[in-house]
C-alpha cells in the first residue's frame, strides 16, 4: 500500500525556489530564526523577531520566502521602499538556512538573479548590517554591495554596524 502524498509536498519537494511570503512564514521564521539575526534585530531596533518580520512583511514590496528543496523555509527577504528608486533591502534567516549544502548552493547561485529583479525597481539598494553577523557581511560582499560607512555606535545597543549599498 502506498503512502498519501499531499498536493503541497508534490509542488515543493525537489527544487529550491522563491515565493511570495505568507503570514504563516512570519511565525515559522520568527520562532526558528538564526541567533545571529536575532542579535542583529535587537541591536538595531530593540525589537523581537516576530514584530520585526511583521513590520518587514507589511512594509516590503515585495516580501519573499526562500524554500529549500525539501519544502523547508530557509528565510524571508524583501525591499522596503524608502523613496522613488531607493529601497532598503533585508533578509532574515531560519536557523536551518545553511544546514543543507545543496540548498545553500542553489541559494548562492540564484541570489544574483533575484537581486537583479529588485535592482530594476530600486536602482539604489541599501541597509545596515551588524558587524558580528559575519554570514550576512560575507553574503552582501558576494552580492556586489559595497560597505560605504562604518558606524561605531549604531542602533539601540550602540554596536558596530556597516552601512552597505549597491547602485
Amino acid at each position: 500500500m502506498g503512502r498519501m502524498v499531499t498536493q503541497q509536498s508534490k509542488t515543493n519537494i525537489g527544487k529550491f525556489h522563491w515565493r511570495r511570503s505568507t503570514p504563516n512564514d512570519i511565525v515559522e521564521v520568527a520562532e526558528n530564526m538564526r541567533p545571529e539575526d536575532i542579535e542583529e534585530i535587537r541591536a538595531y531596533s530593540g525589537s523581537e523577531p516576530k514584530s520585526s518580520l511583521i513590520y518587514c512583511y507589511f512594509g516590503s514590496s515585495p516580501c519573499m520566502t526562500m524554500v529549500g528543496r525539501k519544502g523547508n523555509i530557509m528565510g524571508m527577504y524583501g525591499v522596503m521602499p524608502v523613496r522613488k528608486n531607493i529601497g532598503k533591502i533585508w533578509m532574515l534567516g531560519h536557523r536551518t538556512m545553511t544546514s543543507d549544502y545543496q540548498d545553500v548552493r542553489a541559494f548562492l547561485r540564484n541570489s544574483p538573479i533575484e537581486l537583479n529583479k529588485f535592482h530594476m525597481n530600486y536602482p539604489i539598494l541599501f541597509n545596515f548590517v551588524d558587524a558580528r553577523n559575519t554570514t550576512h557581511v560575507k553574503w552582501i560582499k558576494y552580492m556586489g554591495f559595497s560597505i560605504i560607512q562604518e558606524h561605531a555606535t549604531f542602533g539601540v545597543e550602540g554596536r558596530l554596524f556597516y552601512e552597505f549599498a549597491k547602485i
